[in-house]
């Protein structure tokens, strides 16, 4: 009996937390697509097909409990089922209008053959479509079909008026998808955005370095990924670590959007021309020379010592003053002793 007692608190919690979820994205006046029809890689659903949520960058607004649809009220009415979104569609006789900004729409309600056969789509002043709800050889119990889909336009707000034609037909919208967001009428848009304060970083094996993301608006979660992990990675704050020799991009983007912004990474192997030290050559009468010098050229100093002998000769050059450079010339068998002291 306990363990049966257990399994049912943990079931209610479960329905428990699964509400609350559903609740806050309802919260949030629509909900966002983490699927994709059949649970397709890409995008599948066809004129017809019923997706009773959206799919993957679309986000779906009820028309029932979303004051974003416009109409003459006269000509509209309330359905209720459990075949609608959300329980409840609209109908409408003539004229629905509704703004939104992105770059595509679908409209999604049930298609029976009582449906207007004629809805014309009028975007921005433009006609740019006939369609039709009127469909015979379908499931007329199942509602939330894709009814029409515009895809292409340009990014950016939009008006959109469906016109009935069909004088004996009532249509439905019961919801509508977007890409971006539907507004309310007069509504301005807040156009999301982002950038990095670097488009091109240049690191070291080893070093790391931070790129800072500007967001539109400033409450948007920026995602962070690298191209190639292998030669750079970045975490969630933007701070990027170079791995190994190469070239990687690294990407901010807005989640839930295709807004990005990014910056090229090359990493490079360190050289030893950035070390330094301090070459101090004693000569046989006394006298101490010394040179600043890179890795290189002390390596070459150290072969050159081992291997010459006489009166061959290494050169240093020296800087005096801002604009004094000379060149001076060591002779090997006036070297008496010498000393490295890196730094």
């Amino acid at each position: 009996m306990f363990k049966k007692g257990f399994i049912y608190l943990a079931l209610l919690f479960l329905a428990l937390v699964s509400f609350g979820v559903e609740n806050a994205a309802a919260s949030n006046d629509y909900v966002e697509g983490v699927s994709n029809f059949n649970n397709t890689h890409e995008n599948s659903a066809i004129i017809g097909s019923t997706i009773t949520k959206p799919e993957i960058g679309w986000k779906r607004y009820d028309t029932y409990n979303s004051p974003k649809i416009l109409t003459n009220l006269k000509t509209s009415s309330v359905y209720s089922g459990s075949m609608f979104y959300n329980g409840s569609t609209m109908f409408y006789n003539d004229t629905v209008t509704f703004n939104f900004y992105g770059s595509k729409f679908r409209i999604i309600s049930a298609m029976y053959s009582t449906r207007s056969t004629s809805l014309e789509v009028n975007i921005d002043g433009d006609i740019v479509d006939i369609f039709s709800e009127n469909v015979s050889n379908l499931n007329q119990n199942s509602g939330q079909r894709l009814a029409y889909e515009k895809n292409n336009l340009s990014l950016g707000m939009h008006v959109v008026k469906i016109n009935n034609l069909d004088s004996k037909g009532i249509f439905e919208i019961d919801a509508i998808d977007v890409d971006g967001k539907l507004l309310a009428s007069g509504e301005v848009p807040i156009v999301e955005s982002i950038t990095l304060d670097k488009n091109n970083l240049e690191l070291l094996e080893g070093s790391q370095d931070k790129l800072t993301a500007t967001v539109t608006p400033e409450t948007a979660k920026v995602i962070w990924s690298s191209s190639d992990e292998s030669i750079a990675t970045v975490d969630q704050d933007g701070n990027v670590t170079a791995l190994h020799e190469g070239e990687a991009v690294i990407t901010a983007k807005i989640e839930g959007t295709d807004i990005t912004a990014t910056s090229t990474v090359i990493v490079k192997k360190p050289s030893n021309e950035a070390s330094n030290a301090i070459l101090s050559i004693t000569l046989v009468n006394g006298i101490t020379k010394e040179y600043d010098v890179t890795n290189k050229v002390l390596n070459d100093y150290l072969k050159w010592f081992d291997s010459a002998q006489g009166t061959s000769t290494f050169k240093f050059s020296k800087i005096i003053s801002p604009y004094k450079k000379v060149t001076e010339y060591i002779v090997h068998d006036k070297i008496a002793s010498f000393e490295v002291r890196e730094y």
